[in-house]
């Protein structure tokens, strides 16, 4: 069996005995689209005395407080499952002994990306430039992929408005990339992403479903929508020339992560992209593509982790690999999304995963991720 064990750390100080013996559980959302949040439940009580409460008068979690949760499970490495800062406190207060609760909530380090709005022009950058040096202002470790075009501030110059990590998930979604913060699993450093989804990366584990003794998920259930966009289609007016300008995608270019496209050619839905606030022909086919490889996520599961058997933590962000779920269905995933949850009754992980084409590719290696679990 799978032992659990878990540390956390409130401003970078191991939490005290005390503080551990009463909370109830940690529940932790780590997405892909959007931001990890933690949630702690600590159980409250009249002091002695009836002169105060224990822990919500030590004010143990302000505004802006620190939270970091370090998870081990088995034989494996002790990993940083993620850091946060205290948003939000909100007390229950009951009239019977051992029901009073303060919930805590904490967001990953974006919340300090959030803080500021600001209306600022970023002349002769490109989109990745400009992540690269947002990061950096935060001391992130910015880990970013080049981006195209890089204006001249005679041509055009890319204005923000609003925070920095509001302006950074705009810039994202035009380019078809992820923007996100997350902690290194080796270093335990933060890290600012702005990249394409790294399907290429080795699947970090293997989930099994309906495979006898191997089986490692409670549960696993798997859609597929026919309809998204096929193709789309921009336009605009070059600001020099006047000239109309206009493109189209008509097929993904992510890594397809099955034998077959999830997209059909065969009656194509179609999209017109209108509002885009570009003019050159490269901009409006990077945001026309994105479009397109945004529908390509047609195949999506949900399901539960059996944390024991799976002997892991699974994280958002990375593939993952998945038999027992027929020809169809089963191959490499992309995690979505995975909700942990620690308490008295064990350690669950709730899954989303996603993929862009049905069917195996030939390449998945089963064997291998089964004897490194094994």
């Amino acid at each position: 069996m799978a032992d659990v064990s878990y540390t956390i750390l409130i401003d970078d100080v191991p939490a005290s005995p005390d503080l551990l013996d009463v909370i109830q559980q940690i529940e932790i959302e780590d997405h892909a689209e959007m931001a990890d949040m933690m949630r702690l439940s600590v159980a409250i009580a009249v002091k002695d005395g009836c002169v105060g409460w224990s822990v919500i008068d030590d004010n143990t979690f302000k505004r802006l407080t620190k939270i970091r949760v370090n998870v081990n499970v088995g034989s494996g490495k002790t990993e940083p499952l993620l850091e946060a800062y205290v948003t939000e406190v909100h007390a229950n207060f009951a009239n019977q002994p051992g029901q009073s609760v303060l919930n805590v909530v904490a967001m990953e380090p974006t919340v300090l990306m959030n803080l500021l709005e600001d209306n600022k022009a970023w002349p002769n950058m490109a989109d990745s430039d400009i992540a690269d040096t947002i990061f950096n202002n935060y001391q992130f470790d910015p880990i970013v992929d080049p981006t195209q075009p890089s204006w001249q501030e005679n041509d055009y110059v890319t204005m923000q408005r609003g925070t920095d990590i509001q302006f950074l998930q705009a810039l994202a979604k035009r380019n078809g990339y992820e923007c996100y913060v997350e902690l290194n699993p080796d270093s335990g450093e933060v890290e600012g992403h702005f990249h394409l989804p790294k399907l290429q990366q080795t699947p970090q584990g293997l989930l099994s479903v309906n495979m006898g003794d191997a089986t490692n998920v409670n549960s696993f259930n798997a859609r597929f929508n026919n309809l998204g966009p096929t193709t789309a289609k921009a336009a605009s007016v070059d600001i020099d020339s006047q000239d109309h300008q206009h493109t189209d995608a008509d097929e993904q270019e992510l890594t397809d992560l099955g034998s077959t496209p999830s997209l059909s050619t065969t009656n194509p839905r179609q999209v017109l992209l209108s509002g885009t606030g570009l003019s050159s022909t490269g901009e409006l086919k990077t945001v026309a593509q994105a479009e397109v490889d945004r529908a390509s996520w047609a195949i999506t599961a949900d399901g539960e982790v059996n944390t024991v058997a799976y002997g892991d933590i699974l994280r958002a962000k990375r593939p993952v690999l998945v038999r027992g779920a027929g020809p169809q269905f089963s191959g490499t995933y992309y995690v979505q999304s995975v909700t942990h949850t620690i308490n008295g009754d064990g350690y669950s992980q709730k899954f989303s995963l996603k993929r862009n084409a049905l069917g195996l590719t030939g390449t998945e290696a089963y064997a291998a991720l089964t004897a490194l679990s094994s």
